[in-house]
């Protein structure tokens, strides 16, 4: 299985630094993203996303069995019980996809990253719905979500206060896909059109209240003996691969 990651982020002006964060492990047999966006709210949010990538990833590398999605919810919850501790300030959405060969793809999230298929000369189809309170109630596209204000308003995140058990979602394994994960600042602000531009390396932001701006593209080129990860590197990646 071959895959080419690319991730490109771009700090905001509604915080000091950038707090989106990906973190991305690869073993033999699998390979785990995580796309976080911590809190604009929560002072410590910065660290929280960047040691969540670390705990997820360094664990998944090390582990010898195959995982499941049970034992992703069960590490983060590990994770919560330690870092919810040491930063009771912090807060941030996150979505995981779990790329197993010849296996239907895991996707866990909370909050407001979201996955989707990404086409050159299409917008992205976005596979899931983010949890806020503009789609609390009523089924709403993506598009009626992003302009709500409502839509910044987590009804399911990684918080000190709980932990909330992600969603689940599987999507099966057709040998070739391409496929993007965003924070809310680069589906909710860009245009398709800005967006594709994104992706290519340009920043696209033209506001001046504008949010941290990321997203992870993974191209899957399908079975090979070996699986295969070439990555563009930029700001707020983690990247480790198994012995």
């Amino acid at each position: 299985m071959a895959i080419e990651i690319s991730w490109h982020s771009t700090q905001g002006t509604r915080t000091r630094a950038n707090q989106d964060y990906c973190g991305v492990g690869v073993r033999p047999d699998a390979v785990l993203c995580v796309v976080l966006d911590g809190s604009t709210t929560g002072s410590q949010s910065g660290k929280l996303v960047r040691l969540i990538a670390g705990d997820l990833t360094d664990w998944f590398t090390l582990a010898k069995a195959s995982i499941s999605a049970d034992d992703v919810v069960s590490q983060l919850r590990e994770i919560h019980n330690i870092r919810s501790r040491e930063l009771p300030l912090a807060s941030a959405s996150y979505l995981v996809i779990l790329i197993r060969r010849d296996n239907p793809f895991i996707i866990l999230h909370a909050g407001d990253c979201l996955i989707g298929n990404h086409d050159d000369t299409a917008p992205v189809e976005w596979l899931v719905t983010p949890h806020t309170l503009a789609n609390a109630i009523d089924d709403v596209s993506i598009n009626e979500i992003a302009p709500s204000p409502l839509r910044n308003k987590l009804t399911r995140s990684f918080r000190a206060k709980e932990f909330m058990i992600p969603e689940t979602t599987t999507i099966p394994d057709n040998g070739e896909a391409v496929f993007v994960v965003a924070t809310d600042g680069f589906w909710a602000e860009l245009t398709s059109d800005q967006q594709h531009r994104f992706l290519d390396g340009k920043v696209a932001q033209t506001k001046d209240n504008i949010d941290d701006c990321s997203v992870l593209r993974i191209r899957i080129h399908g079975s090979t003996a070996e699986t295969d990860v070439s990555a563009t590197l930029d700001q707020n990646l983690y990247v480790v691969e198994s012995s």
